[in-house]
């Protein structure tokens, strides 16, 4: 009886082995009980630092190392099967598939929770790591904005944080660290673009001076992406004109304002007379009209 048992039981751990072997051999992606290796330690790391693993980082997947995936699942609303897949992945802010490098991801990942955080969805850490609340910030932020609820930052979102891909394929810096100049000249670019297309070339270089001189202003952020990013300071953020190409006229107006130019003598407000509708705007003492913009102090 007890040779039989122990047959059945050898039989049973040799089918588990060929299957785990065989689901490998499907999707060498995926982790499951009984993958091994750097990846394992990577996602023990990061469930441990996020309180649902207390193993050790050993790179092996055994019961605890699953117990935890099962309770991350579980809390971020994923698929509850133990399997590290691409949703999953994405979810822990690990490479995937389908994603960019880990380097870029997290850098993408930093770069959405520092527009997340400037918008109130985000209250946690600005550190590229896709985190519980972090997920829960960009499901809160896609659920607002009419965006499909997965937790995921793909290209629909990132636009609708503003996130640009030439930003990202510049190595855009997170807002707290500032911009390269080529960042500085594409987004600012873009603010021009979206706010003053159709203006005087002048008035689109007054509109890039008041953002700089706002970013030199105790008063409001201390970077480029923190003033034009900073809740409902521009139409076209709120209504997503900043997303549009930028023309030429844009880039010049923006390198002209970073090399120094200000027809406005130090505006750090400006709004159109015919379309505002603050009321609080109407208090800020005018300077100068250039265009169809009023510019302030």
């Amino acid at each position: 009886m007890k040779k039989t048992k122990f047959i059945v039981s050898i039989t049973l751990i040799t089918v588990m082995l060929m299957s785990i072997i065989f689901i490998d051999s499907i999707d060498a992606q995926n982790l499951y009980w009984g993958s091994r290796g750097s990846e394992v330690s990577e996602v023990q790391r990061k469930l441990k630092q996020w309180g649902y693993y207390t193993g050790g980082i050993d790179g092996v997947y055994g019961a605890k190392t699953y117990q935890a995936i099962i309770r991350f699942q579980r809390k971020n609303g994923l698929k509850v099967d133990g399997i590290v897949g691409n949703q999953t992945k994405r979810a822990m802010g690990l490479p995937t598939t389908t994603t960019q490098k880990a380097g870029v991801f997290d850098r993408i990942v930093q770069i959405a929770q520092q527009k997340l955080k400037q918008w109130g969805y985000y209250d946690g850490a600005v550190d590229g790591i896709y985190g519980s609340r972090t997920y829960d910030a960009v499901t809160s932020f896609q659920r607002k904005n009419g965006l499909r609820v997965d937790g995921i930052i793909g290209s629909e979102t990132r636009r609708a944080l503003g996130i640009s891909e030439n930003i990202v394929s510049a190595a855009y810096s997170s807002t707290n660290r500032g911009v390269s100049r080529s960042g500085d000249v594409q987004l600012l670019a873009m603010a021009v673009h979206g706010e003053a297309r159709g203006e005087p070339y002048v008035g689109q270089v007054a509109v890039a001076a008041v953002i700089l001189n706002r970013v030199k202003h105790p008063s409001f952020p201390n970077t480029i992406a923190g003033v034009i990013y900073q809740p409902r300071a521009f139409t076209a953020v709120d209504d997503g004109q900043i997303y549009l190409t930028p023309n030429d006229s844009a880039y010049r107006a923006a390198r002209d304002a970073l090399n120094g130019w200000d027809p406005t003598g130090g505006a750090i407000y400006y709004w159109n007379p015919a379309t505002a509708t603050s009321k609080w705007i109407w208090t800020r003492k005018p300077i100068l009209r250039i265009g169809k913009h009023v510019f302030a102090k």
